[in-house]
């Protein structure tokens, strides 16, 4: 029988201990996801019952309603599709739906190991001097670390939302930028890139302008251009096949050429600071005049109707490009600085802070290694880093929030870490290990704690979800499938009204609750019958009254788990 040297045997030893470590590493990643679906089951916000609507829109064909300017196909398209394989029953909806979260977040960690894969296979193995580079396991580790991080904290699955699909096309990008720099000369990496992008495309829409950079950066590294240019046009055409029948079929609905209609809308919200919120009565300093705002048809408390365009569950929110219509982002440099210099400031906050124990562990092994080859190192990371810059940029210079920008951090990070150095002395190496096992801890930690604590949670979760006991008892009100309602919304969404098959013609916003339930009687009532004017069946309020001076009158019932109020309202010729 042949024996193997002992070097040999080692190094295969080695081996086993790294596969089994990263399959340990992968079933935690994959058991703290599928905590966090079975804590969340039953949670849905006011975007996610959208999602809902344009997936079943999309699945029947109605492309009058799927045909939205804000929310891009590929995500609700899943939704629709799981939704109508399971066929669940009503209290089980959201189930499903968090179900295939679970199953997209998989999807992002095979993508993102796919993507780690390839920069660690990527990075240089000489000596250089007296250094040579981070080692691979704490690449693996640290990005493991930040993946846990970004996708259940940062990006989070309990939302109904696309960010960690598009999370998942972005690593698989980057994954591919990376193996291009290596063989500019295979065909199949650019051909692949140009579907990813497409397909990330059709996850969200920011990821059109990102492609144009992925583009740029692949033209960039294919070498002579006249051999690195016909494989991007090659990628483009790719790209143009996967989202040129979304981009057609929106453009034809909006009557002119759009890929999507979220940046126009987002910079008139966020930095042009029309509103208030997405009721669109003020232009603030954009420019044009809305087409088809929501009208205001009381004044205290301030009521709004939608009902002239009754699309999903609540028209307001389905989609919003459409109320906007008519408003034009209008650029000022003083106020596009105030903007970006508030995102840096947030950016700063977030390295300084939940990304504290990255910032100073990069910093720490750059000491190490020393600066000259260490940034020669990693600015050979380049194509990595780069996106992570610009996608934060991207985002910058609109409206950030952590869910946007999680997969851009880890890039960053990702980036960074892959070309460090350390020096080939045992003390070096050992405290190049120390601080790599203090990054994973500080990274981990929380995020694991978090997961520990919803682990404990769910033996206690018992009792009905609440919007199936909304819905139920709205039900026996005698609120049917098909009919309006009126809203005075919390933070607890309107999964009871999509399980009922309602739909929200009116609202009363969120910061005047005070104002409608300490309003006198003679008010109240005038409200409720502009509220029956629309032919709404109920009006249901989602948070309690103020005070007890303030107190429901007759004809009001507490319903789901009692955070709710709901009147019936009589047609006017019934009062």
């Amino acid at each position: 029988m042949q024996t193997l040297d002992r070097p040999d045997r080692a190094l295969s030893v080695a081996n086993v201990l790294t596969l089994r470590t990263r399959l340990a590493i992968w079933s935690f990643l994959a058991f703290a996801g599928m905590i966090e679906m079975i804590v969340s089951r039953h949670t849905i916000q006011d975007d996610g019952i959208c999602y809902l609507d344009m997936g079943d829109a999309i699945l029947r064909a109605d492309w009058k309603l799927a045909l939205n300017g804000v929310w891009s196909p590929l995500y609700p398209f899943l939704q629709g599709l799981a939704l109508r394989i399971a066929r669940p029953s009503a209290y089980s909806q959201f189930t499903v739906v968090h179900f295939m979260n679970f199953l997209i977040y998989l999807f992002a960690l095979a993508c993102f190991e796919f993507f780690l894969q390839a920069v660690v296979a990527r990075r240089s193995t000489d000596s250089l001097g007296e250094t040579s580079p981070f080692p691979d396991w704490a690449v693996f580790a640290i990005g493991y670390a930040i993946f846990l991080w970004s996708a259940l904290t940062m990006m989070t699955i309990r939302l109904v939302a696309p960010d960690t699909l598009m999370a998942a096309f972005v690593y698989l990008a980057v994954g591919l930028l990376v193996q291009i720099q290596a063989q500019p000369w295979r065909l199949s990496r650019f051909l692949f890139l140009g579907l990813a992008l497409g397909l990330g495309y059709l996850a969200k829409a920011p990821m059109f302008p990102l492609a144009l950079i992925f583009f740029g950066i692949a033209w960039w590294m294919g070498g002579n251009w006249r051999q690195s240019t016909p494989r991007v046009l090659a990628a483009a055409l790719v790209f143009a096949a996967a989202a040129g029948p979304w981009i057609a079929a929106l453009s034809h609905a909006k009557e002119r050429i759009t890929f999507g209609e979220s940046a126009r809308f987002n910079y008139v919200v966020h930095v042009n600071d029309a509103g208030p919120g997405w009721y669109f009565q003020d232009l603030g300093t954009a420019r044009g005049h809305y087409l088809h705002a929501p009208r205001r048809i009381f004044d205290v408390p301030p009521v709004y109707d939608f009902a002239s365009h009754p699309l999903g569950t609540s028209p307001m929110e389905y989609d919003p490009s459409y109320w906007s219509e008519g408003a034009v982002g209008h650029f000022s440099v003083r106020k596009q600085l105030s903007v970006v210099h508030h995102y840096i400031r947030y950016y700063l906050d977030e390295f300084f802070a939940s990304q504290s124990a990255l910032f100073v562990g990069f910093f720490v092994v750059c000491f190490l290694g020393g600066g000259y080859l260490g940034l020669r190192q990693i600015l050979n990371r380049w194509p990595v880093w780069v996106i992570g810059l610009a996608g934060l940029a991207m985002y910058g210079f609109v409206h950030v929030e952590l869910r946007y920008v999680g997969v851009f951090f880890a890039l960053l990070w990702i980036g960074l870490f892959s070309g460090l150095r350390v020096p080939v002395s045992t003390n070096g190496l050992r405290l190049a290990s120390l601080v790599t096992i203090a990054v994973v801890i500080a990274t981990a930690t929380p995020t694991i704690l978090n997961v520990v604590g919803d682990l404990g949670r769910i033996p206690r979760d018992t009792l009905p979800h609440n919007h199936w006991r909304v819905a139920e008892d709205l039900r026996g009100m005698g609120v049917a499938p098909g009919d309006r309602v009126a809203r005075l919304p919390a933070h607890f969404g309107l999964g009871w009204a999509r399980l009922l098959g309602l739909t929200e013609v009116a609202e009363i916003p969120l910061e005047n609750a005070t104002d409608f339930w300490c309003a006198g009687q003679e008010t109240q009532s005038q409200v409720l019958d502009k509220f029956r004017e629309l032919r709404a069946s109920v009006f249901v309020v989602e948070q309690a009254p103020p005070s007890p001076l303030c107190a429901p009158r007759a004809g009001w019932r507490k319903v789901g788990d009692g955070t709710y109020y709901a009147f019936k309202l009589q047609p006017l010729n019934q009062k």
